[in-house]
């Protein structure tokens, strides 16, 4: 059995033709799996632009209500003393959308989005009777990700966000460790 896989794996190994070029049977694979996956990943990066852009062009229904005048009680939102269907907004002093939500029954049911002072987009997530449910991006100020998640009811499911990023992980652990308190009992 032994010698039959290293026949097999010897049909598999790349051999030198006399034309100076490689005779490889798992070369043309190997390519397609190239090309493939630079597609997916074009085709991902789109995604989330296009997201990006969404809540960037944004623009508030002409019947949208200031968050202020939403009385949370029991877990719904009232306004005017019946359960709140609409979208509710906040603005920073300067005038720019800070935050937008919808309301069904005065719960949130639909999109959340929130933007940073200069307004640019920080955060998309969506709401099914209340709970987040599905996908919950946040963004940098550049717009470059910060978090790609899944979200299912209210609960964290995965993310969307490769390994190969290490500045950003890099950046995160740094970041955890000086926000704790050092309390490692050494006497540094």
């Amino acid at each position: 059995m032994c010698l039959q896989v290293i026949n097999n794996m010897r049909s598999l190994s790349c051999v030198r033709k006399k034309t100076g070029f490689l005779n490889c049977p798992v070369m043309p694979l190997m390519l397609f799996i190239f090309i493939f996956s630079l597609a997916f990943g074009t085709a991902f990066a789109q995604n989330k632009s296009e997201e990006y852009l969404e809540v960037k062009t944004w623009k508030e229904p002409k019947d949208a209500v200031p968050f202020k005048e939403l009385v949370l009680q029991d877990s719904i939102y009232f306004y005017k003393d019946k359960p709140f269907t609409g979208v509710a907004i906040e603005r920073y002093p300067n005038g720019f959308l800070q935050r937008a939500a919808t309301f069904v029954k005065g719960k949130q049911n639909g999109p959340m989005l929130m933007w940073y002072p200069d307004g640019s987009p920080q955060m998309s997530a969506n709401y099914v009777n209340g709970y987040l449910q599905g996908r919950f991006l946040g963004w940098y100020n550049n717009g470059s990700v910060i978090y790609d998640l899944m979200i299912n009811r209210g609960t964290y499911t995965g993310d969307n966000l490769f390994d190969e990023d290490a500045s950003r992980a890099s950046s995160e652990i740094e970041d955890r460790e000086g926000e704790s308190p050092d309390n490692d009992q050494s006497q540094e």
